[in-house]
C-alpha cells in the first residue's frame, strides 16, 4: 500500500532547502539522520548514524561484514599465541591523512590513551576493559595481553578506530574532533554550518586509493547531509538532491520502488527494547521478575512488526537477531497476553498496575517514536501508566555510562550485536559486568566469563544460546522488535556495498553520465 502521509508543505520546504545544495558529478551525496554528537571523535558511539560519518575517515584493526565474517583491515592477520595473549600483524605502508606512518607504536599509543582515566567517559574504552597491556613486538607486530582468555578480542577491536595518536595528544580531544585524522579512504574537509553538510575528499595516500596504472576512482568526494525528518529525506532522494537516503521508513518502500529507486534491506543485528533499572533502592516493582515478565506479555510486538513496520520487522524473541552468533532459534517471542500480564502483576502485588517513567531516544529511524507510543498504550491497558520522556543522544550516552538517570525507571536501549555480530556484546551490558550496571543477575556472571574464555566456537555457541534462554526468562528488558536497516539508492548509484557499521564508501560506484 502506498504511503499517504506526504504533506505538501513539508515536502516543498525540504525541496526548496535541498535545491540550494550544489550538485557535482563526482560527488556522492548521502542523506542521514544526524551528525555524531562528538563530531570526529569516534569513541562515543557504536553503529549508525555516527559510524556512517566515521566510516570514510577511520579504520579499525579488523572489520566485520554483513555475514558476520571478521576480515583484515589495518591488521592483516592475528593469532592467539597463549591463553591471554593475541598477536596482530599490521598492514605495511599505511599512513594517516597527515602523512604520519601507522605502525605498532601507533596501536600501543591509541590503546594506552583509551585506557587512561580521562577517556572512560566515552563508550568505546569500556570494550577494552579486559586488556591489561599492549606492546610493539616489532614495527609491524603488536601484542595484546588480557586479564583472562578473551575469544572475542579480534571482534572487539573492529570498533576501536585508530586515530592519529600524536595529533590527538598535541591537539586534545575537542580540537581533534573538529579536524579528525585517520587512515580511511577519505579525509574530512568541512563540517558545514551547524554540522549539516559534512564534506569528505578522497585521500590519495590511502592504502585503498587507486594506484598508478590501476582503475581510476569514480568518486572523489562524499557529502553527508543531515536531514532529520524521514519524510524530508525520502523527498530529497525522489527529487534528485541526494543519491542515498539512510533509514527511510518501511511505509516509504513502495513509493520509492514505484519511482525506480532501489531499497536495500540488510540485517542490522539490533533489537529494540526498553531496559529496566533494577539496581537502585527505588527499583520496585521492577526488581520482581514477575513484573518484568508481565510487561513483556502486555505488549503486542507482532502488531508493531506487521502493522506499524509493514511486515519488514520481526517480533523479537530475545536480544539477538537470526544469523548473529549466539542466537537461540528455540526461543519464541513472549505472546501478546494481557490477561497473563494482569495475573502476574496481581501475583506480584500490583493488581492496579503502577507508574513507569521511561526515557527514550526518538527520531533515529524506523518509526521509533510511534513504536514507543504503541508500547505505552499497550502497557496502559494492564494498568501500567507510562510517562514517556524523550532525550538527546549526547545526554543518553552520559547517563548510560554513569547509570545516572535520575527518577527514570526504564530507558530505551537496543540489544546491539552488530558491532561484533556476536550476542556477547549486549549480554555483557545487560549484566553485572557493566560498569555502573543497571541490571544484575549474579548467576549469569560465571557463564558469561566462561563463554568469553572458550576458543572452541561450537562449544561457545551452545554456551551463548543457553545464556540467551536464561536472559529471556529473567527479562531484564521489554523486548520489542528487530528490524532491518533500510537504505534507498537512486538510479545514479550502481553499487553501494553495505556493512554493519555503515557503508564502504570507497567501493560505491556511480553510473557514468
Amino acid at each position: 500500500m502506498k504511503s499517504t502521509r506526504w504533506i505538501p508543505a513539508v515536502a516543498g520546504i525540504a525541496t526548496l532547502f535541498l535545491a540550494l545544495l550544489p550538485s557535482h558529478a563526482e560527488t556522492l551525496r548521502v542523506g542521514g539522520t544526524q551528525a555524531p554528537p562528538t563530531l570526529g571523535n569516534p569513541y562515543s558511539a557504536v553503529g549508525p548514524p555516527a559510524s556512517t560519518v566515521w566510516a570514510p575517515i577511520y579504520d579499525g584493526l579488523t572489520v566485520i561484514d554483513l555475514d558476520g565474517k571478521i576480515s583484515p583491515a589495518l591488521a592483516v592477520s592475528w593469532r592467539n599465541t597463549a591463553p591471554t595473549t593475541w598477536e596482530f600483524k599490521l598492514r605495511p605502508g599505511v599512513v594517516y591523512h597527515n602523512g604520519a606512518a601507522f605502525n605498532a607504536q601507533s596501536v600501543v599509543d591509541v590503546i594506552t590513551m583509551l585506557k587512561s582515566p580521562e577517556m572512560q567517559r566515552f563508550l568505546i574504552p569500556s570494550e577494552l576493559r579486559g586488556v591489561t597491556s599492549v606492546k610493539a613486538i616489532d614495527p609491524m607486530t603488536v601484542q595484546f595481553t588480557t586479564a583472562e582468555p578473551d575469544a572475542v578480542l579480534p571482534k572487539r577491536l573492529n570498533i576501536v578506530m585508530m586515530i592519529e595518536p600524536k595529533a590527538w595528544a598535541a591537539m586534545g580531544a575537542d580540537a581533534y574532533a573538529l579536524k579528525p585524522i585517520g587512515t580511511g579512504p577519505y579525509r574530512l574537509t568541512d563540517w558545514g554550518k551547524g554540522n549539516a553538510r559534512i564534506k569528505f575528499e578522497l585521500d590519495p595516500k590511502s592504502w585503498r586509493a587507486p594506484k598508478p596504472g590501476g582503475p581510476s576512482p569514480l568518486i572523489d568526494k562524499v557529502e553527508f547531509i543531515t536531514i532529520s525528518e524521514t519524510a524530508s529525506r525520502v523527498q530529497a532522494i525522489l527529487s534528485g538532491q541526494i543519491d542515498i537516503a539512510l533509514a527511510p521508513g518501511p511505509e516509504d518502500i513502495q513509493i520509492l520502488t514505484d519511482a525506480g529507486f532501489t531499497v536495500k534491506s540488510q540485517p542490522l543485528g539490533v533489537v529494540m527494547s526498553l531496559a529496566f533499572r533494577t539496581e537502585r533502592p527505588e527499583a520496585a516493582p521492577l526488581k520482581d521478575k514477575r513484573v518484568r515478565q508481565a510487561l513483556n506479555y502486555a505488549v503486542n510486538r507482532q502488531s508493531m512488526a506487521t502493522d506499524m513496520l509493514s511486515g519488514r520487522a520481526i517480533a523479537a524473541s530475545q536480544g539477538a537477531t537470526a544469523g548473529t552468533f549466539g542466537y537461540n532459534p528455540a526461543l519464541k517471542p513472549y505472546p501478546y497476553d494481557p490477561a497473563k500480564a494482569k495475573a502476574l502483576l496481581t501475583e506480584a502485588g500490583y493488581p492496579n498496575g503502577f507508574a513507569l517513567r521511561v526515557e527514550a531516544l526518538t527520531n533515529l529511524g524506523n518509526s521509533d517514536t510511534a513504536l514507543y507510543q504503541k508500547m505505552a498504550e499497550d502497557l496502559g491497558k494492564v494498568g501500567v501508566k507510562v510517562e514517556l520522556r524523550s532525550t538527546t543522544f549526547a545526554s543518553w550516552v552520559r547517563k548510560y555510562m554513569t547509570n545516572d538517570w535520575g527518577d527514570i525507571d526504564a530507558f530505551s536501549l537496543t540489544w546491539n550485536s552488530a558491532p561484533f555480530q556476536d550476542v556477547i556484546r549486549p549480554i555483557e551490558y545487560f549484566s553485572c559486568l557493566k560498569a555502573a550496571a543497571f541490571f544484575c543477575d549474579p548467576t549469569l556472571v560465571p557463564l558469561i566469563k566462561q563463554s568469553n574464555q572458550t576458543m572452541d566456537e561450537a562449544v561457545r555457541l551452545k554456551m551463548l544460546q543457553d545464556i540467551m534462554a536464561k536472559l529471556q526468562d529473567s527479562a531484564p528488558a521489554l523486548i520489542l522488535v528487530d528490524f532491518p536497516n533500510l537504505t534507498a539508492l537512486s538510479p545514479r548509484v550502481k553499487e553501494a556495498p553495505l556493512r554493519v557499521a555503515g557503508m564502504d564508501f570507497d567501493k560505491v560506484v556511480l553510473v557514468k553520465k
